[in-house]
């Protein structure tokens, strides 16, 4: 247990560096600059609608995933530029531990960079408005969303060292291109499952008129199921590769 323990943390240090940190959280605090700037004379409803359009159209389509893809994406990208794997290898540790202790520790420092704008838009639209309970929802979505992305960009970034770019090439191109013309893709665009969750806590009467509604299920359970769905794969995925390739 120690072993891994100590894993986990060298690893949430070695995902956050100072400067990486922030960076990451600068970017992070944009969505409640935005809401801040731009709901300046609006009712209550009428905010949390901008809460809604905002938190999907910057928090969770561009900078959750943009700070989970770099974390997650480099996991194993630093150790190789380090030359530290082999090292890590030679730990009483099974592969399959090697890859969760490493994934849990990419998915905690993601998350607590993602949550600081999570908590950040909550916070401005409560202070404004009176409704602390969206940062419950926002702070559930943005999780699900931030270990979506993480599980899958960790083996990948085993494979490459172009994790990251193959990572925002899929962001902007797949998910915010062909999942917005085709919202039948929507299932399989890590975000939008991370939105549909946080929707789920507020009024869905919000989503009527929206476009999103017409191709989110807003459910917190089929988001945590989405989530397990990728966790497994991606620590399969791993510890395969950690099992069969060369860790030099």
């Amino acid at each position: 247990m120690k072993p891994l323990r100590a894993l986990f943390v060298m690893s949430v240090r070695q995902s956050l560096p100072l400067r990486r940190t922030i960076a990451l959280v600068t970017i992070q605090l944009a969505p409640a600059g935005i809401y801040v700037l731009t709901t300046a004379s609006r009712t209550p409803q009428a905010g949390l609608e901008a809460l809604v359009e905002i938190g999907a159209t910057t928090l969770f389509a561009l900078t959750i995933p943009v700070v989970s893809i770099v974390i997650g994406g480099s996991t194993f990208g630093v150790e190789r530029r380090d030359q530290t794997l082999s090292f890590i290898a030679l730990r009483p540790i099974s592969r399959m531990a090697l890859a969760a202790a490493k994934t849990s520790a990419a998915i905690t420092a993601a998350f607590a960079i993602n949550l600081v704008g999570a908590v950040a838009l909550g916070i401005a639209q409560a202070s404004r408005f009176g409704s602390p309970g969206v940062i419950i929802g926002l702070s559930i979505g943005t999780f699900i969303a931030t270990a979506i992305y993480v599980s899958v960009t960790v083996p990948l970034g085993f494979l490459t060292d172009r994790a990251v770019i193959i990572g925002m090439a899929y962001l902007f191109l797949f998910e915010n291109g062909a999942a917005l013309a085709l919202p039948g893709l929507a299932t399989m665009s890590p975000w939008r499952i991370g939105f549909a969750s946080f929707a789920a806590t507020i009024d869905e009467t919000l989503f009527v008129t929206s476009d999103l509604a017409e191709s989110l299920d807003l459910s917190i359970t089929k988001g945590l199921v989405s989530l397990l769905v990728a966790l497994v794969v991606g620590l399969v995925l791993t510890t395969q590769m950690l099992r069969s390739r060369d860790l030099a």
